[in-house]
Formats: structure tokens, C-alpha cells, sequence
């Protein structure tokens, strides 16, 4: 009896860990990137901002505060309970079954005594469970680094497209305020009777639009703004009076020998270890289903004190596989290893389907990019042309101001190009799983 109050004290106890909605709510709304503990954070992963919060140093908070990864690791550490579970030792039963003989008085009418029994199961299946449980546990350990890439990913692209809608915003300003020149220009002449009416209703047509342009892409900051701060875990206002640092987008090193990096990618993304693993584990459920036709048996040594007389006893007890061989679970464990081959197959084939299209995204968004370039370059001499051509007094400044306005469409046509370029080595990190921008500054 003591020594089995000694075992039972060391039993685990519920410890309750309540939720606080409201409280909660509370928190989210106050974060803000000047936190102490998201500072310390930073601090030992040794990124710690000065004035401007780079592509590092957003992708760091995004792992602070965002659940997605402490997701991932509640999955892995479920996993890694799942082995202790698969490697513990059934606990022994105890049986007690006393009776007492009203007709026998003497010696005893009393019969009564413990009996232990402890299951030896099947040490193969034993095996197999633990190396089903071992090879899910590494899925889930994967899956913690596929949820990094995510966030990473996620704070990138955020970033990215503010970064381009904040220059296209300043272009489309530069617009509107070349557009407002030529009105006042063409107005100007329709007075003096050099034009016609419709052109200064044109003027004022083409004006129009180029303010409406320009406050649309003001919106679309705004909305940029606010996924920035959806994928780094903040509210938006954290964001508000934040300087952020585009240097990241300056010099993307693209990969160099993308050939080794597409096969490395097809044996080591987090997604193909994963669907490896999950393989290994319904192989590994196979053989423990097909090792369970047999799964062991109960010994039970015990006593009995029979009416005056001292018994012991060894009980044995064996199942007999004789109306069904584990037939069913063998067959599900089958079809299970089917899936998850074909799964790993699935997974390889993805991965290869998301690098082939990064690549063909990649190529066409560059040619474009050059060309893009190719007319800016026209569109500046032929601006810096009509400028000087305005000095000398050969033109009006109305032609002048119409070559600065076509410079900067061109211009905003050479920016939008440029940005589908760097998605394209976005998503190409993404299918190699390898960095591309210079995420080490800050």
C-alpha cells in the first residue's frame, strides 16, 4: 500500500490556464513595436532598429507576435508527446475478488487475494509504433520551419507591394501636377483664341483623372499599410509613425546555379520532408498493424488466501487470432501508405510546378523590366530635348510640360515593372526555400 501511494503521488495534476478574451483584446490593441520584451527579442536575435524597421527586423516581429509559429510548435511538441505515449510501459492491473463461503465456517469462510497482471504486448509492433510516432514527429518539427518561410513570405510581400504603391503614389502626384500645368497652359491659350474650346475641356478631362489616380494610390498605401500590419501581428496604428527601410528591394541577388538548388529544393522543402515523413510513419503504421495479429499476452502471478489455506497463483492468458487476423486495420494501414505515397508525390511535384513557374514569371518579367527601362531612356532625352528647346525659346512651355507628363507615365510604367520583377523573385525564393533580398539589414 505505501509503495503504491509512493508511485501515485507522482502522478501529473491539472493545472488549469484560462483564457481572457477581454483582456486579450485589450493586449492586441495596445502592441506597439517600442514593447520591452519585443525589444529585448530583438535585441538577442540581433537585430535591434535605429529610426527605420527593415525586411529582418519586420519578419522578426512577425514570429514575436504572431500565433502561427507557436501553432506549429504546439503541433511538434503534441508530436513529441505522441512518442512518449507510443514508448510507455501499460501499467499492471490489480484485481481483487473476495468471497465468502456462508456453508464452511471452518477454517475460514474468507476467500480473498491480489492479483497482478501485466500485459506483454508484441515487441515488434511495439517498434513500429514508436517509429510511426518518431517519423510524425519529425512532419511536425518540418512544419515549424515551413511556418517560418510563411511569415517571412507573408511580411516580404507586404512590404513589397507598400513600397511599390508608395513610389507609384508619388509618381501619379507628379502627375496630376504636370496634368494641372498643361490645364492652365491650354486655358491660357483658349483666352488668347489660340485653341479651341474643346481642348481646354480635354485638358481639364485629362486633369481630373490624374487627381482621381493619385488619390486611389493614397488608398492603396493605406490598405498596404494595413496588411503590412496584419502580417507582422500588430495593429495598424503600431504602423503609423514608423519609418520603414525598402533597402531590401534595392539588390536582390538572384540564385546562381538554379539547376542544384531546384533538385536540393525537391529533397529538402519543408513540404517533401514532411509528406517523407508522414510516408515513413504510415509504413511503420503497416508493419505495427500487421505485427498486432498477434499482440501479446496477460501474466498474472497473485495469491489467494482460500479458507485457511495459502494459494499462489500464475495466471496466463493469449488471444487466440482465430476469427479475425487484424484484417481491417491492416487493410486501412495499407491504403493509408498508398495515400501518403502519393502524397510524397504530390508534394515533389508541387514544388517543382511552383519553381518552373517562378522561373517562366521570372524570365518575362525582366525582358519586360528591360524594355521598360529602354523607354524610359527615350522618354528622358526626349524630355530633356524639350526643355531645352524651352530654354532657347524655340517651344512653348506647354510642349515642355507634356514631355515632363509622358516622362512620368513612362516612368510609372518602368516602376510597375520593375516590382513585377522582384515578385517573381519573391515567389522563386519561395519555391527554392532560398533568400533572395538582403534580409540580414535591418
Amino acid at each position: 500500500v505505501l509503495t503504491l501511494a509512493t508511485l501515485l503521488a507522482g502522478c501529473a495534476r491539472y493545472q488549469p490556464a484560462p483564457l481572457h478574451p477581454r483582456a486579450s483584446a485589450t493586449a492586441l490593441i495596445g502592441r506597439r513595436l517600442d514593447q520591452p520584451e519585443l525589444r529585448r527579442f530583438l535585441a538577442a536575435m540581433g537585430a535591434s532598429p535605429h529610426g527605420q524597421w527593415g525586411l529582418r527586423a519586420l519578419t522578426l516581429v512577425a514570429v514575436y507576435e504572431r500565433p502561427d509559429l507557436r501553432i506549429s510548435i504546439a503541433s511538434y511538441d503534441a508530436a513529441k508527446a505522441a512518442v512518449t505515449t507510443a514508448r510507455q510501459i501499460p501499467n499492471p492491473t490489480l484485481s481483487l475478488a473476495p468471497t465468502f463461503n456462508a456453508t464452511q465456517a471452518f477454517p475460514s469462510p474468507i476467500k480473498i487475494g491480489p492479483i497482478i497482471s501485466f500485459l506483454v504486448s508484441n515487441l515488434g509492433a511495439r517498434e513500429a509504433g514508436i517509429a510511426a510516432a518518431r517519423d510524425r514527429q519529425l512532419a511536425a518539427r518540418t512544419l515549424i520551419a515551413a511556418s517560418a518561410w510563411q511569415e517571412r513570405s507573408s511580411v516580404r510581400n507586404a512590404l513589397l507591394a507598400l513600397w511599390q504603391d508608395e513610389r507609384i503614389a508619388t509618381i501619379k502626384a507628379r502627375a496630376a501636377g504636370y496634368a494641372e500645368s498643361a490645364s492652365r497652359l491650354i486655358s491660357q491659350r483658349v483666352m488668347s483664341g489660340m485653341l479651341g474650346e474643346a481642348a481646354r475641356a480635354s485638358a481639364a478631362e485629362a486633369a481630373d483623372r490624374a487627381r482621381l489616380d493619385a488619390a486611389k494610390a493614397q488608398i492603396r498605401i493605406d490598405t498596404d499599410r494595413t496588411r503590412l500590419a496584419a502580417a507582422v501581428g500588430m495593429p495598424v496604428a503600431a504602423l503609423r509613425n514608423v519609418r520603414l527601410d525598402f533597402a531590401a528591394f534595392a539588390h536582390p541577388v538572384p540564385p546562381a546555379h538554379l539547376a542544384a538548388l531546384t533538385r536540393t529544393a525537391l529533397v529538402t522543402r519543408p513540404s517533401v520532408v514532411a509528406a517523407y515523413a508522414r510516408y515513413r510513419a504510415a509504413d511503420a503504421s503497416l508493419r505495427k498493424a500487421i505485427d498486432q495479429q498477434f499482440p501479446g499476452f496477460r501474466i498474472g502471478p497473485g495469491y489467494h488466501y482460500d479458507q485457511g489455506a495459502n494459494k499462489f497463483i500464475l495466471a496466463l492468458s493469449l488471444p487466440l487470432p482465430i476469427l479475425n487476423q487484424n484484417q481491417g486495420p491492416i487493410a486501412e494501414a495499407r491504403a493509408r501508405r498508398r495515400g501518403a505515397a502519393a502524397a510524397f508525390d504530390l508534394a515533389q511535384a508541387r514544388v517543382l510546378h511552383q519553381i518552373d513557374t517562378a522561373k517562366a514569371a521570372l524570365h518575362g518579367s525582366g525582358r519586360v523590366a528591360r524594355e521598360a527601362q529602354l523607354l524610359l531612356a527615350t522618354a528622358r532625352q526626349r524630355e530633356h530635348q524639350a526643355v531645352e528647346a524651352y530654354r532657347a525659346g524655340a517651344t512653348g512651355r506647354l510642349r515642355m510640360v507634356e514631355a515632363e507628363r509622358r516622362t512620368t507615365l513612362v516612368r510609372e510604367q518602368a516602376l510597375t515593372a520593375d516590382a513585377q520583377r522582384l515578385r517573381a523573385l519573391a515567389a522563386l525564393a519561395d519555391a527554392l526555400h532560398h533568400p533572395i533580398f538582403r534580409e540580414s539589414h535591418i
